[in-house]
């Protein structure tokens, strides 16, 4: 596999599919394409088993994956409650900076 036929949305297919198979409390994930690289696959997890944190700001976990290898991209996952992702939508609660729902994939659990 060349660097140039890295499939980014496939990939995002296959971790929120997993993601959704392996976590009880993950009910729904938002694929985020855009603004993001080449190389960077960006998912919002709702989860209803995670703790609410009323006073951090919303920050994605980087999962660097397959470094120095011709599969190396960038996984950010950004975990939120239920009661997040309605802030999200309403606008009430701003996504990290470069995140936007613009043409988001959604999987449901």
């Amino acid at each position: 596999m060349s660097i140039a036929s890295f499939d980014r949305d496939s990939m995002a297919k296959w971790y929120a599919t997993e993601h959704l198979n392996t976590d009880p409390g993950i009910v729904k994930i938002y694929y985020l394409p855009t603004n993001s690289g080449d190389r960077e696959i960006r998912l919002l997890e709702v989860n209803k088993l995670m703790a609410e944190r009323t006073e951090d700001a919303l920050e994605p976990i980087d999962f660097g994956v397959d470094r120095g290898q011709h599969t190396e991209h960038h996984l950010f996952v950004l975990d939120v409650t239920p009661e997040q992702w309605e802030r999200i939508e309403s606008g009430e609660l701003q996504l990290p900076s470069g995140w936007s729902l613009k043409n988001y994939v959604e999987y449901l659990g």
